[in-house]
């Protein structure tokens, strides 16, 4: 049996299912990296920490073949074959679901009050316009237009625009480089 060569694929394509979520991901890797290699690859799949990680292997047909233990092996030393299934099993403590529920996450709720205070009809124009108040002198009033107060900002922070061209969010400071010596 002298000149014996077996030649596998170097990569494998592998169904990724966790605890943290419901959803399943093909995924492509290399059976030439290492587990905790794999561990790392798979935090950007799963969003779980690689040091939290136990994996499992399933075949094909979602039979439990054993687990992936060895940080040290490789990938390819185990007998993961294509539309195998790893299933990441979170175990941090940090509960499951976490990015699924909606419910729990908390909401910016804008006043019905203080909404239509900001936006509706104006006077000085027919339509529907939003008034904002910027962060920088970039504007062209103080929340009034022609005697009439809209909204209270410093003179020249303050505008309407059409609700198509507002964004919002909370945006970085903008650094253009004014401030440094020549």
């Amino acid at each position: 049996m002298d000149g014996v060569t077996v030649i596998t694929n170097p990569t494998v394509s592998v169904r990724v299912t966790s605890t943290a979520n419901s959803f399943e991901a093909l995924r492509r890797f290399n059976r030439a990296i290492t587990i905790a290699e794999f561990k790392c690859k798979l935090e950007l799949v799963v969003g779980i920490q690689a040091s939290c990680m136990d994996l499992q292997l399933f075949s094909a047909t979602d039979a439990f073949l054993q687990k992936l233990d060895d940080n040290e092996a490789l990938m390819g030393s185990y007998p993961v074959d294509d539309n195998c299934r790893i299933h990441v099993i979170d175990k941090s403590g940090s509960g499951s679901g976490g990015f699924e529920d909606l419910s729990a996450v908390e909401k910016f709720q804008l006043p019905d009050e203080a909404y239509d205070k900001r936006s509706g009809n104006t006077e000085f124009k027919p339509g529907y316009w939003v008034g904002v108040k910027y962060d920088e002198p970039l504007g062209k009033h103080d929340g009034s237009v022609n005697g009439k107060q809209y909204f209270q900002c410093q003179p020249k922070y303050g505008a309407f625009v059409k609700p198509q061209y507002v964004t919002v969010g909370d945006f970085p400071e903008e650094d253009y480089g004014l401030n440094d010596e020549m």
